[in-house]
């Protein structure tokens, strides 16, 4: 009888001790989710050499983009995806090419004073010019509710 006792408890005991190896692998492997958005866990602290972000005081500041060049045939490219410090709130970015509907890249969640400057691709794409539709979704910080998005546009130069 004292046997059966020791048995079951050494069982609710392992389930006890994978449970907790679980939930603590979750917490400190993964990025923080906010309102089910995940952080990006490439974003780093960067601040711009001169102001990229809109004039506009009040609202959320919206960075501006002049020509961006990737390389042709090439998925790994260099792009500076950036949420001005003065936010707060945390910004999703979608890459669109002409008047695709489907975007060729969207990062998870940028935090404020942070930015992602090394991006993958869906697909690589052919030498040329396009335009470049870059759509920024932003976030409430606490809540993870969606604010109005913002669509900047810029020319993208593939050589």
């Amino acid at each position: 009888m004292k046997k059966k006792y020791v048995a079951v408890f050494g069982a609710v005991l392992m389930v006890v001790l994978i449970g907790a190896i679980f939930i603590l692998g979750n917490a400190f492997g993964k990025p923080e989710a906010v309102g089910g958005l995940l952080l990006d866990e490439n974003a780093q602290e960067w601040e711009p050499e001169q102001a990229i972000a809109s004039e506009d005081a009040q609202g959320i500041q919206i960075p501006g983009y002049g020509t961006v060049v990737f390389p042709s045939n090439e998925k790994e490219v260099s792009m500076t995806l950036y949420n001005p410090k003065e936010n707060i709130c945390i910004f999703q970015f979608s890459l669109y090419i002409d008047d695709e509907n489907t975007p060729i890249y969207t990062s998870e969640g940028i935090e404020p004073g942070k930015a992602v400057q090394e991006i993958t691709l869906n697909r690589a794409l052919s030498k040329g010019e396009y335009t470049l539709r870059i759509q920024i979704d932003p976030y409430d910080a606490q809540s993870g509710a969606k604010h109005n998005n913002a669509i900047v546009t810029a020319l993208l130069q593939v050589i």
